[in-house]
């Protein structure tokens, strides 16, 4: 694809310029115009059989099994690994991945001229540490080399990992000193690469960056194929340890026995080489295998959603609501179905709702964000959809105008429209997926309204909630079909635990010990699995050892506690502070608490034990269970302390936004100081008015009402109280409550007269004589 053509991908990554180019595709310089930022994005061109990669299976779709590849790619944090921020499969249906950029970048060998020799190795470290995550996730590089592992600022970022192009289709005589020169022997032979070949890789790159030159024949391909498999580079010739040189001849052996079992073992051996302090990371090792495990037991459900997700490209939709209860698998279904619909071309959208510290018609921000990047929009709908995307206007790149204001209720059904017609005007179909609908309120709205169309639109939309905290949530979304989901019977246990023990999963007393102990809920299998192979030494050996009768005599409190207890004690303070400020992650918050922490160290550490994780380049609690574990182990002064700082970092990063007086009135409230809790529940009823959010508008003015009332005399607002009393009477208009909104209104009316104000007065004889 010419750089002309690819100016625009996905309708959200506009291409600036092209970065470089190689055998499995370019890289470009783009800009995100969902985020605001500029990413780097490499378009893999290559033909799918002639890409290797970890998932790739015969007899399957390459693009599926590349997409579960991404994900995975996609969840890696680390500071010496170039993060994955996005992918998906543009026009073309070509695959394409964007990462972070970086400034002022050189690749290793080129940082690593004319230093000491302490710093070289330093380099060598940080590149074995990034290699040692990855294979701990179960991830070969498989194209190491000195072009994808990068210098800047002084740390090493590795790149281009995962995938490669198959030994067999290498042809490039002219340029072999790429991706060839590097291959371990027994890849070059033709056998699969192992963590093995990587470390091989490890060793040309050492052994250049201490020699100053590569070991092989780099003129020709056929000569420096015979030296790769025959040649062992003499290391005795360089300036460097024996010790060091002893490093160097066990990463370059032929076979690949022969070398380190690991990059931790290379890291152990280095340290003894060198005064610097070198340190080896401990994340837990079994991570990959008990994120990663099988998706079991739900393979109806799949099935009946992949059929609806099919009948979309006829211009078929279906709207879909998965119950269940917390922790029996429903995001892990969602998350299957968002890859299949990822490779099927479909636009993929996802809406998050929260308990506590979200914003208006939070549910709905993140699909209208992507979607008004590929779907026109009048200047009318912007200043309509602008009430709940303040930055709408930073999106489209033009001045934006806000709609005027109409009576509640008309706004309500304005905003629920023209968001029902943005996904009226799509040709191609759209998986929407929305989350967590139990704790739904206002944004039930378009959702309703888009459910009764579903069937005429190219559109598959899959909402879930918790059906034990919102038991009838089906009555209030009818038109949606529903699926309830199960927990796991004694077969998919038994295929669960086989694949993330080996084995070791089948044996009876395990078997027993998972069925007594999780019933068959995903969440508790995963968490007494991981306490079963901590208690072992490693899952391998969970098979071998005899089990206890019981893993947590606290039940599933005990389970959060104890995978809590694995956060570093230096992660564990910003830890509380996140939990208090909600299950997404605001990082500038976070910042403006504790702004000498390394965040991205911080994110890492907490990711490694599984208790924070990233998705769609957002931080979040791995499950709301931990961060409920939390809360709820806060003693009253802590929790008073905590809140308060939640509250004045928000109002330092966000000063005068009324979008966050919601969340601010609840920090506050739970801070203990009740001036502020007035002053921010008058704010957000206010707003939750303008939004047509009628009965969290009741709720906001009546709790403001009860703390102005609460008030000494003397100090008694009463212009506040008569501004609250028609806020409120507002809102039970728009609720159709006659009787409410009249009381509101004389009340208002009173206070209005004792001031002797014509103009309030005249106001609220208006509202009188409407609802009259």
């Amino acid at each position: 694809m010419s750089l002309e053509a690819a100016k625009l991908i996905a309708s959200r990554y506009q291409i600036i310029d092209q970065l470089g180019a190689g055998g499995m595709g370019a890289v470009y310089r783009a800009f995100d115009r969902l985020t605001r930022t500029v990413v780097a994005l490499k378009r893999v061109t290559i033909p799918g059989e002639q890409l290797t990669f970890a998932s790739k299976s015969t007899g399957s779709d390459y693009r599926l099994n590349l997409a579960r590849e991404f994900q995975t790619l996609a969840s890696l944090r680390h500071p010496h690994i170039i993060s994955v921020l996005d992918y998906g499969f543009d026009d073309e249906r070509q695959p394409y991945f964007t990462m972070e950029l970086l400034q002022e970048k050189e690749n290793i060998i080129a940082a690593g001229q004319g230093q000491p020799l302490e710093r070289k190795i330093r380099l060598l470290a940080q590149m074995a540490q990034a290699l040692a995550y990855l294979h701990r996730r179960g991830i070969i590089h498989r194209d190491l080399k000195p072009d994808n592992v990068l210098v800047s600022d002084g740390q090493v970022k590795l790149l281009d990992f995962g995938l490669a192009m198959g030994r067999e289709f290498i042809t490039d005589t002219e340029n072999p000193a790429g991706t060839l020169a590097y291959m371990a022997p027994e890849v070059v032979l033709g056998k699969p690469a192992t963590e093995a070949a990587d470390l091989y890789a490890l060793g040309l790159i050492a052994y250049e960056l201490f020699s100053g030159a590569f070991p092989y024949d780099l003129t020709n391909m056929h000569q420096l194929v015979n030296e790769i498999i025959t040649k062992l580079p003499d290391v005795s010739e360089l300036d460097i340890d024996p010790t060091l040189a002893l490093t160097l001849w066990m990463l370059l052996a032929k076979d690949p026995d022969a070398r380190y079992a690991s990059a931790d073992d290379y890291l152990r051996a280095i340290r003894t080489t060198t005064d610097d302090h070198i340190t080896q990371e401990t994340p837990a090792t079994r991570e990959s295998f008990l994120q990663a495990a099988r998706f079991v037991g739900r393979s109806a459900e799949l099935g009946r959603l992949s059929t609806a997700l099919a009948a979309t490209w006829q211009g078929q939709g279906s709207a879909w609501l998965i119950g269940g209860e917390s922790g029996v698998g429903k995001s892990r279904l969602l998350d299957e179905l968002r890859t299949l619909a990822m490779v099927d071309g479909a636009l993929v959208l996802r809406g998050q709702a929260v308990a506590e510290g979200g914003l208006p018609y939070h549910l709905w921000r993140e699909p209208v964000r992507r979607l008004v990047l590929s779907t026109p929009i009048s200047d009318f709908e912007a200043g309509i959809l602008r009430e709940i995307v303040p930055d709408l206007g930073d999106l489209l790149a033009r001045p934006m105008t806000a709609a005027p204001l109409l009576d509640s209720r008309a706004q309500q059904q304005r905003l629920a429209l023209t968001i029902t017609e943005l996904f009226r005007r799509q040709r191609l179909p759209i998986a929407l997926f929305l989350e967590d609908l139990q704790w739904v309120s206002e944004s039930a709205e378009p959702l309703k309204q888009l459910n009764r169309i579903a069937v005429d639109l190219p559109l598959l939309l899959v909402a879930s909630y918790r059906d034990d905290e919102r038991p009838t949530l089906p009555d209030d979304l009818a038109d949606m079909n529903l699926l309830k989901l199960e927990r796991l019977d004694e077969r998919d246990i038994a295929e669960l635990s086989e694949s993330m023990l080996g084995e070791a999963g089948r044996q009876p007393d395990v078997l027993d010990l998972l069925r007594r102990e999780t019933e068959g809920n995903v969440f508790f299998l995963v968490e007494v699995v991981r306490a079963l192979a901590e208690e072992a030494g490693s899952l391998a050996a969970v098979g071998q050892v005899t089990l206890p009768e019981r893993v947590f005599a606290g039940g599933i409190q005990q389970i959060v506690r104890r995978r809590l207890s694995r956060v570093p004690d230096s992660a564990y303070s910003l830890l509380k502070l996140a939990a208090v400020a909600g299950r997404e992650l605001d990082l500038d918050v976070l910042h403006h608490i504790e702004p000498n922490t390394a965040l991205q160290n911080w994110l890492i550490a907490c990711s490694n034990v599984a208790v924070l994780d990233v998705q769609d380049g957002r931080w979040r609690f791995a499950h709301d269970k931990l961060r409920e574990t939390l809360l709820d182990d806060f003693d009253d002064d802590e929790r008073i302390r905590l809140h308060q700082q939640a509250a004045q970092a928000i109002e330092a990063v966000y000063p005068d936004n009324r979008e966050r007086a919601a969340v601010l009135m609840e920090h506050w409230h739970a801070a203990g100081n009740r001036e502020k809790e007035m002053y921010y529940a008058q704010q957000a009823a206010t707003l939750a008015v303008e939004v047509s959010n009628m009965r969290e508008a009741v709720t906001l003015a009546e709790r403001a009402l009860a703390l102005l009332a609460d008030s000494a005399p003397d100090d008694r607002d009463t212009l506040a109280i008569e501004s609250m009393l028609y806020v409120a009477g507002i809102a039970y208009e728009g609720l159709s409550d006659m009787s409410a909104a009249t009381t509101c209104f004389q009340s208002c009316l009173t206070l209005a007269q004792e001031r002797g104000d014509l103009n309030a007065i005249s106001k609220v004889l208006c509202k009188l004589g409407d609802i009259a």
